[in-house]
């Protein structure tokens, strides 16, 4: 009389692998695609939350605040969004220039620079997606008013994710904020793909 046999024969098992390679296939790209997505969202609210806090910041210690947007360079090229505050005021709130006494009163930075490396720190961006700002220092002053230092121009960062270049508006969100010059309103948009135009958000 013959024993049964217990367990897997080879076949079972090589039937086993392949399905579990077919099905990883399809599911990494997805969850590569899921966090690209959460990323997009995470540099978005980083983007509007800075701003909103150096808003509020620069007007109560009635001072001066400057937002740093460009990409870090010395061979990476991510995105890095930092910040810093002072509590010397801006005479007649100007956007052209800064009071000479305004690094002597920085009271929070979030700028700081790790010189043996050249590397920035605390970067408020993941660096994982593209984040474009029209210019690297906006400054924000007590009165109310923000824009780029020198012509007072108004900020506006996009938010999205490209492929070869190319924003890929099909499989992912894309934001825009906008800071008005003389109010430092913000004005929040995301990219409506049936219209092919940014709708504004409340």
């Amino acid at each position: 009389m013959l024993k049964r046999q217990s367990g897997f024969t080879l076949l079972e098992l090589l039937v086993v692998i392949g399905i579990l390679g077919v099905s990883g296939g399809f599911i990494y790209p997805e969850i590569g695609k899921w966090k690209t997505k959460r990323y997009i969202e995470q540099d978005y609210n980083a983007v509007v939350s800075a701003i909103n806090y150096l808003k509020l910041k620069t007007k109560v210690v009635n001072g001066t605040s400057k937002l740093i947007c460009d990409t870090v360079g010395f061979g990476d090229l991510s995105p890095r969004l930092q910040y810093e505050i002072s509590s010397q005021r801006n005479n007649s709130d100007s956007l052209i220039t800064m009071h000479p006494d305004w690094r002597k009163n920085l009271i929070e930075i979030n700028a700081a620079r790790d010189w043996s490396g050249l590397k920035p720190l605390y970067n408020l961006l993941t660096g994982k997606v593209n984040v474009e700002c029209n210019h690297v220092w906006t400054i924000f002053n007590a009165g109310g008013n923000a824009g780029k230092l020198g012509s007072g121009d108004a900020l506006e960062i996009i938010i999205n994710y490209k492929v070869g270049g190319v924003p890929d508006y099909v499989n992912y969100n894309a934001y825009k904020v906008k800071v008005n010059t003389a109010t430092a309103f913000v004005q929040k948009y995301k990219w409506d793909l049936s219209t092919g135009a940014w709708r504004e958000l409340n």
